[in-house]
């Protein structure tokens, strides 16, 4: 019997439904054949991602991942961009008896969405790099600046760019950090083969050394091979752990996947149990979703997440930030700090708009003492 995961029933479900709205309109606006053709086209990726690949877990070529990611990042568009011309377009007709034509609301939709996957196909590949500083009192004295770079999300994949990671990597390279930090989902894909990426993560070396959390899309490639990829590449992977690096101290969590509980309360659990020794020094805490527990406020200087991209396509960013009720860069939660970063990679197609992908630098400075 093969056991299918709920998400991989509600998501064919729901792009269908909105492939048949936009079919309906194409034949409204243009006619039957158009939306046949639609329809054909729809049944025939709908059917192979969500049944050949996805069920019976046959290997599909970069180039057909990235053909079926681009499709549904393109239906979503336009299915959201036509619901509010056709919303839109309701209320004009019920207070002004305004009617505007499908087939100009149609050709509008798909001159935006086109113009979306152009331009954040150059976005995607253009690495800004994020320079932020904390300053904290826990710094030993002769230490003013612990460096740290920041990588997040870069969803290693068939659709992932090898020059997106060469890049990185020469990003943190320039910083001259004193340690680089993975938060999450940098592994999107079965990689226990792979020494190629391996050479690329592994190819910066830094005093302090090289740690990573997991997200939750390591838990959809396999958490245990995920680990390991890190670590062949030099990382040290913090599953529950945490490390006295003298000037500083590193905590990090698994992330708990579909674990609703544990999203909010894991970070609490590890950082109360630290030694009592290690409270005078500054404690940065690794954590791929940004959900701080306010039992955990106090506990750690600075967390560093990710997980949200910003969106990735805009204007995806404004639910992200209503549904997880933060916001991207730095904010203070009393004593303690967090960071989101945007990501440095992308989900599914190599598509970001309006929502750039970030390293991050981070310096933690010791304040001045008066």
């Amino acid at each position: 019997m093969i056991n299918i995961p709920l998400r991989l029933i509600l998501l064919p479900i729901l792009v269908s439904s909105m492939a048949f709205y936009l079919c309906c309109r194409i034949w409204k606006g243009y006619g039957l054949k158009p939306a046949i053709i639609w329809a054909a086209v729809s049944a025939s990726i709908i059917s192979w991602g969500a049944l050949i690949t996805r069920v019976f877990s046959i290997n599909t070529p970069p180039e057909l991942a990235v053909v079926g990611y681009a499709y549904l990042v393109f239906t979503g568009l336009s299915f959201m961009l036509l619901l509010t011309l056709d919303t839109i377009g309701f209320i004009l007709w019920c207070l002004l008896k305004i009617k505007i034509n499908v087939r100009h609301k149609l050709s509008l939709v798909f001159i935006v969405t086109s113009t979306i996957f152009c331009s954040g196909y150059f976005e995607a590949r253009d690495i800004r790099t994020v320079e932020i500083s904390v300053t904290t009192d826990k710094l030993p004295i002769g230490t003013d600046t612990i460096r740290i770079v920041q990588i997040s999300d870069l969803h290693i994949s068939k659709t992932f760019d090898s020059d997106q990671l060469t890049k990185t990597m020469e990003i943190a390279d320039a910083a001259s950090a004193d340690l680089i930090i993975l938060t999450g989902d940098t592994v999107d894909m079965d990689l226990r083969k792979d020494e190629y990426f391996v050479k690329i993560l592994d190819s910066v070396s830094t005093p302090l050394g090289k740690y990573a959390v997991t997200g939750n899309h390591e838990h959809y490639a396999g958490i245990e091979q995920a680990a390991d990829f890190m670590e062949r590449a030099g990382y040290t992977v913090l599953r529950g752990g945490w490390l006295d690096l003298g000037p500083i101290v590193v905590a990090g969590i698994d992330d708990p996947g579909r674990d609703v509980v544990s999203k909010q309360n894991d970070g609490f659990l590890l950082l109360s149990s630290l030694p009592d020794n290690l409270r005078s020094k500054f404690i940065l805490f690794l954590k791929h979703q940004p959900y701080v527990h306010e039992d955990s406020i106090g506990l750690f200087d600075l967390q560093l997440s990710g997980h949200t991209h910003g969106g990735q396509i805009w204007p995806l960013g404004y639910l992200v930030g209503f549904l997880h009720g933060i916001k991207q860069g730095l904010s203070a939660h009393a004593d303690s700090h967090l960071y989101v970063s945007n990501g440095t990679g992308y989900w599914g197609p190599p598509i970001r708009f309006l929502a750039p992908p970030e390293v991050t630098i981070i310096n933690v400075v010791r304040k001045q003492q008066t």
